[in-house]
């Protein structure tokens, strides 16, 4: 359920905002955000649709944002054009549909000038690449090119990938190595990667395994999974590195978790999940000593929410990794106790439940109330569970991650 915007009839206050139509509202007070919006300022809808986008002071909802991203790219705003084109790309918030992607994001990239250019440019270009029917990927590579000739690094990367497999323009791994390099040395995790697998299998270059090693390295060392699995490989077979199976084995590991912090393009959140990970900064952290144990139980027996998700917190931190039936009762009183900080209102113990759905930890494994608890969590002020629900969401369907918006909306309005 919707909160209910303010009637048009309240929008003349607008007129008399420090705002102006066509300014900064990242900072205006929602209540004024949200008048200029429903007044038709395209400015006030973008930036309106970029808090429910965020969750920002807002319970996440991308059906919402959608509409706004709508009203806005109607009225020629290209950065909502150009949002509008993502959301019926992934079908978050809306049906997917190609056709309309294709559309908005071709609108936004008509239009776009100085720095918006050579992004809107590659945003079009990912999703002709992507494609139905196995996309268009001749015109993809003109677009990538024009936004890499303006200095867009992620679009000279894509335009090497084209180079390197043949797709949209003749096969040319001397071409691919050109575009890789530049990004690879800015450190460009995929153009590290990239350029790794040219030196590993010879293509165009003399085969240089001890090169390869050190580039897929680099991009492990910024978390990309699949550079994990490529130097796992060079540890097991010991190409360009010294033979260590056991290294090896923990390099697939990572691989197949998605890498670490943040991963990116592997279809997984790279998040490696630590409970009790999430602490609200305004606090501090409790000591876990004997009389502090003893205070914060005496709190919790009292219904004291604070004293829940602080107790939970350091019962996460001592039982959080060890096993057996004593680690695995502390995970459940902890989990308990987070339930009640996280009925109560509380950002981080809500933050830090999600997190333990996730992972299934103590918890029957559920992706949707996971991220149910990390939106209210972000929409209460906590940074760090918006940067959160970023990341997991990508192991969730649009289905889910709306199913879920829609229980963090149902439960903020009780």
């Amino acid at each position: 359920m919707r909160r209910a915007l303010l009637p048009l009839a309240l929008c003349g206050a607008v007129l008399s905002s420090p705002v102006s139509a066509q300014g900064d509202w990242s900072a205006a007070p929602l209540v004024q955000l949200e008048e200029a919006a429903e007044a038709g300022g395209a400015a006030a809808q973008y930036a309106l649709a970029l808090r429910l986008e965020e969750g920002r002071g807002v319970v996440q909802n991308y059906r919402l944002a959608v509409e706004w991203f709508a009203r806005a790219a109607g009225q020629g705003h290209v950065a909502a054009q150009g949002r509008l084109g993502h959301y019926y790309h992934h079908g978050l918030g809306v049906e997917q549909d190609h056709a309309a992607a294709v559309h908005w994001l071709e609108r936004a990239a008509a239009a776009a000038v100085g720095q918006d250019r050579p992004q809107a440019l590659f945003d079009l270009a990912a999703v002709l690449d992507e494609g139905p029917d196995g996309g268009d990927p001749a015109r993809a590579a003109d677009l990538y090119r024009q936004a890499a000739e303006l200095g867009h690094q992620e679009a000279a990367v894509s335009l090497g990938v084209l180079y390197q497999n043949g797709r949209g323009v003749p096969q040319d791994p001397l071409r691919a190595r050109d575009l890789y390099e530049g990004p690879a040395a800015a450190g460009h995790a995929r153009a590290q990667n990239n350029l790794g697998l040219i030196y590993v299998r010879g293509e165009g270059v003399p085969q240089d395994y001890a090169r390869a090693a050190e580039l897929f390295q680099a991009a492990a060392d910024q978390g990309l999974a699949v550079a994990f699995g490529n130097l796992a490989t060079m540890y097991e077979n010991g190409f360009g590195v010294p033979l260590n199976e056991a290294l090896a084995v923990e390099l697939y590991r990572r691989a197949g978790r998605g890498g670490k912090d943040g991963a990116e393009g592997t279809g997984s959140s790279g998040l490696e999940l630590r409970p009790g990970a999430v602490f609200d900064p305004r606090l501090t952290p409790p000591d876990g000593s004997a009389e502090t144990l003893s205070l914060l139980r005496l709190g919790a027996e009292a219904d004291d929410p604070l004293a829940a998700f602080l107790l939970g917190w350091l019962l996460l931190q001592d039982g959080g990794d060890s096993g057996g039936q004593e680690g695995h009762a502390r995970q459940r009183q902890a989990a308990a106790l987070l339930q009640r900080a996280a009925e109560a209102g509380l950002p981080a113990a809500r933050a830090n439940l999600g997190l333990m759905y996730f992972e299934g930890r103590a918890l029957p494994q559920d992706y949707e109330l996971g991220y149910m608890w990390l939106v209210l969590a972000g929409s209460a002020g906590l940074a760090e569970a918006r940067r959160l629900s970023a990341e997991l969401s990508t192991r969730m369907t649009p289905e889910q991650i709306v199913a879920a918006q829609q229980m963090a909306e149902a439960r903020s309005t009780r």
